[in-house]
């Protein structure tokens, strides 16, 4: 029986690298079919149905074949996109802060070199791995604002960035978010990237330069070991059902992610 039950197991497609849009799909035709079978009279039939459907999608992470093959198109072809695909904005996309002594926003080399001198992280091996204090800061920072609305998020975010951008509030299909208006156009923080990089920006605020505070955000979220939410632990996965389409022959990245809130933090090259 064992031997059985992981020859139907995909530890790809469950776990942390469940696909929870996929789930929910699955789960519901599954409803569907077993209610129609219990309005003709089946109700042993959709019973076992049932059961069996369960099963399947909970050692498998789907029922219908080939579901991680044609979701992602599906999800591809849809007006809106429900699901984080990609690697989320950052306050560092929208252009801000623009004062380095030439004129420019400091370079992904300039922000990590200017974290390193301050401290901010330290080098252990090949990795880089947050120094205690800052990252005592960074929680506490993340957790007052946390208990924040979107509205006293996007507040924050408007006193944090320049006069040139605009911080509001939008709520899109259930997706809350920070959206910045400004020189760059348009650039979407989700509700949990605005705060950890809006958190990480006033941790720093005494120790690094203030062109280097909200072009750190993004590196310094590659590092988080807890949700800015719900600080829950993160996970790192490399599902790609509806999350992305990947080519074949290609593997898919590893991405930072809170299971529980269902967001994305950050994708590993």
């Amino acid at each position: 029986m064992a031997d059985l039950l992981e020859r139907i197991r995909r530890p790809e497609y469950t776990g942390n690298d469940r696909c929870w849009p996929c789930t929910i799909a699955n789960g519901a035709v599954l409803a569907l079919v077993a209610g129609g079978l219990v309005l003709l009279g089946r109700r042993a039939t959709a019973a076992v149905v049932t059961a069996v459907g369960v099963a399947a999608i909970g050692l498998r992470g789907y029922l219908l074949p080939y579901t991680p093959r044609f979701a992602p198109r599906l999800v591809a072809a849809l007006p809106v996109d429900p699901i984080d695909r990609d690697e989320p904005d950052s306050l560092s996309d929208a252009e801000v802060p623009v004062g380095t002594a030439d004129g420019d926003a400091p370079t992904g080399d300039e922000v990590v070199a200017a974290l390193l001198e301050a401290g901010v992280v330290v080098p252990r091996g090949e990795e880089f791995l947050l120094e205690e204090s800052f990252r005592a800061d960074w929680r506490r920072e993340m957790q007052a604002l946390a208990g924040r609305n979107l509205e006293g998020l996007a507040a924050v975010a408007d006193d944090l960035t320049p006069p040139a951008v605009e911080a509001r509030p939008r709520r899109d299909w259930g997706r809350s978010s920070v959206v910045l208006d400004g020189p760059a156009g348009l650039v979407s923080l989700s509700e949990a990237v605005a705060v950890a990089e809006l958190a990480a920006a006033r941790a720093l605020e005494s120790r690094v330069d203030e062109s280097v505070r909200l072009a750190a955000g993004r590196p310094l979220r590659s590092l988080l070991e807890r949700c800015p939410l719900c600080d829950g632990e993160l996970a790192v996965t490399q599902s790609a059902c509806c999350g992305e389409v990947t080519p074949i022959g290609e593997t898919p990245p590893e991405k930072l992610v809170c299971p529980d809130c269902d967001v994305r933090l950050f994708t590993y090259e």
